[in-house]
């Protein structure tokens, strides 16, 4: 009896195919050149959109030789490097009529990497770049944190790759100046043991947002929501499984965030190796460092957030923050071996 409907709905298809197939054949050419006109350019959008995307989450990410300066900081040098690569072909401010305007996921992941950098250009420039106590905070490096908080969606006026390019060119000077005894870089425990608690204040907020997004409602008791903000309750009110486009933005922005770490962290390892192996740490930041790679690394064109324990939706999130959460509680144990 189930076969009746079936049957008469393939019919019904099959009508509709020959009524549009008899109608394009009797159109005029001018009709049947405004379709093809559209069929093309709605391939080209598509070829352009495949050819724009990309994630560029290589852990063995090389220094430029436009910005490697022998004697400077390599973490600058890292840093430098990846704006450098991700203005290149910078999403989140492209307008709607480019094609690469339409990837979230993308424009999130650009959007993590610009954040972190930004905040490790605050701490460079309020800690790691200047001398403690009464020094006067770097010129450059208070110009490249400024130029790098800008916003990312910025199209013009000035736009947000022009403001990066010069923050990426205020590193540049900066480090040449270091290279030549003319910058200060306090390479000491207790500033890289500060920077780390920064990181880990930032990541934490992050795996809030993570938590929120993979739990739902019902996970809460009504006192609980009460004491949630606004903005937590909008993301709490969302999961829809391999349909939240919510959660493969979360995804992609930590993902952004983890991978800039990484670059930065892997490379400031280099600048402090001799405060690290003094402090007896090596093998903990090494730890760190491959938690934050993992995740970093982990990648999926379509982010799945189902629910914990699904036999047929996968939480994606849950996995990206195990890793997360894992680096946190190892850069906790790197910062407190610097301190001791």
């Amino acid at each position: 009896m189930m076969m009746a409907p079936l049957k008469a709905l393939k019919t019904k298809i099959g009508d509709i195919k020959d009524a549009l197939i008899d109608w394009f054949v009797d159109a005029g050419i001018i009709a049947k050149l405004a379709i093809g006109g559209i069929a093309a350019a709605v391939a080209i959008f598509f070829a352009l959109f495949i050819y724009e995307y990309r994630i560029d989450d290589d852990p063995s990410l090389k220094p430029s030789p436009q910005h490697a300066v022998e004697g400077g900081s390599k973490a600058v040098t890292m840093a430098a490097t990846l704006m450098d690569l991700e203005t290149q072909h910078w999403a989140p401010n492209k307008l709607w009529f480019y094609p690469i305007a339409h990837s979230s996921n993308m424009i999130a992941y650009q959007k993590g990497i610009q954040y972190a950098v930004a905040q490790w250009a605050t701490q460079m420039t309020d800690f790691l770049g200047r001398e403690r106590g009464s020094g006067e905070a770097d010129p450059n490096l208070v110009a490249a944190k400024g130029l790098l908080n800008y916003d990312p969606t910025a199209f013009m006026l000035p736009s947000a790759v022009s403001q990066y390019r010069d923050g990426i060119g205020n590193l540049d000077d900066y480090n040449r100046r270091l290279a030549h005894g003319q910058a200060k870089y306090d390479k000491i425990a207790s500033s890289l043991s500060d920077f780390l608690i920064k990181v880990g204040k930032d990541m934490g907020s992050q795996s809030g947002t993570i938590e929120l997004t993979v739990l739902s409602p019902d996970d809460f008791t009504e006192a609980e929501k009460q004491r949630l903000t606004d903005n937590q309750r909008r993301v709490l009110s969302s999961n829809g499984g391999y349909f939240d486009g919510r959660s493969s933005q979360v995804f992609f922005a930590t993902k952004g965030r983890m991978y800039a770490y990484y670059v930065i962290l892997n490379a400031l390892g280099e600048d402090f190796h001799d405060v690290i192996v003094a402090k007896g740490a090596e093998a903990h930041w090494q730890n760190m460092l491959v938690s934050l790679r993992s995740g970093a690394s982990f990648y999926k064109f379509f982010i799945a957030n189902g629910a914990g324990g699904s036999y047929f939706i996968p939480s994606d999130l849950a996995y990206q923050g195990f890793f997360l959460l894992r680096f946190d509680k190892q850069l906790q144990e790197v910062a407190d071996i610097l301190n001791r």
